[in-house]
């Protein structure tokens, strides 16, 4: 089962429609983490699960989502209402308690992946205005595929290839 996770378009339309034409229906949800800078009510939102982030001002954003269906539970979140820009310290006292496996955010811009207290913390990076070390792919998103035994994390650039260094595998 693959989930994609995208974030920070900054009013990139165009690349999420490109990415929602592409993938919405060879994944099994597509997640938003904010800082989009469009409505709530734009059409791409029928398709993705969307989050508020820091630049989004329609208050029909909701600022988290848990989400859970027989594959994976996940916890989704801009990561500004965390102060993730300094630690994960907040965001991981939020998920401590929750029965969850995944952890998805944004905010940072800079892509990532990592188990940290037994859960999976994927940022996909910006999709518009990357920074870090992997500010020259130009915009990244990002897929997990679930199996039994791992969760594995692909990282694609805006012209939706897989960047092939940037590929992980987490044992369940």
């Amino acid at each position: 089962m693959d989930y994609l996770f995208v974030s920070d378009a900054h009013g990139d339309r165009a690349v999420l429609g490109k990415i929602v034409t592409a993938y919405q229906n060879k994944v099994h949800a597509i997640f938003y983490n904010g800082d989009s800078e469009l409505p709530a009510d734009d059409e791409l939102f029928n398709t993705m699960l969307p989050v508020i982030g820091n630049m989004d001002f329609d208050a029909m954003f909701p600022d988290d989502r848990q989400y859970h269906d027989a594959t994976i539970d996940i916890y989704q979140t801009h990561g500004h209402l965390y102060q993730t820009e300094l630690n994960l310290n907040q965001i991981r006292q939020k998920v401590s308690t929750l029965n969850i496996e995944v952890v998805t955010l944004g905010h940072t811009h800079q892509l990532g992946a990592e188990v940290i207290d037994n859960k999976l913390f994927i940022n996909p990076g910006s999709i518009a205005l990357p920074k870090g070390p992997y500010a020259y792919i130009g915009g990244t998103f990002a897929i997990l595929t679930v199996t039994a035994d791992t969760l594995q994390v692909q990282f694609y650039n805006r012209d939706l290839r897989a960047v092939p260094e940037l590929q992980f595998s987490f044992p369940r």
